[in-house]
């Protein structure tokens, strides 16, 4: 059985396949009690492979945080961030993904265009 990538009622995507995982991603509130999200929109946690965003952001957020996370999470499976990588530092991590993200974002929503190149040529030969 194929397990569905998106809840079909939202349209938020449940999973995401990046590298060779496939990564959880659960749309949840704020918890104050436990401090889960309380201080950020959204967090990668790569022991549990998963991702998890506040449910409540409006759409341009939304999206920003969904590719940001996205973003740690390749930096964590291509080892970027380990003991020798260029951003082994968690601040070095979090200002790189932050402004690839930022200007991939803003790219894509000014250029909307792109989807349908990237779309119609992702899977074609060389």
């Amino acid at each position: 059985m194929v397990k569905k990538k998106f809840n079909l009622l939202s349209s938020e995507p449940t999973k995401v396949k990046i590298g060779y995982r496939d990564i959880a991603i659960e749309w949840v509130g704020p918890d104050f009690k436990t401090d889960q999200l309380t201080d950020n929109y959204g967090e990668y946690r790569a022991r549990e492979g998963k991702i998890l965003i506040q449910d409540t952001l409006c759409g341009q957020e939304k999206v920003n945080v969904f590719l940001h996370e996205c973003m740690h999470a390749i930096v964590y499976g291509s080892g970027l961030n380990q003991a020798n990588g260029p951003l082994k530092e968690d601040d070095a991590e979090e200002i790189a993904v932050n402004q690839i993200t930022n200007y991939l974002v803003g790219m894509l929503r000014d250029n909307p265009y792109l989807f349908d190149f990237i779309k119609k040529n992702i899977e074609k030969d060389l």
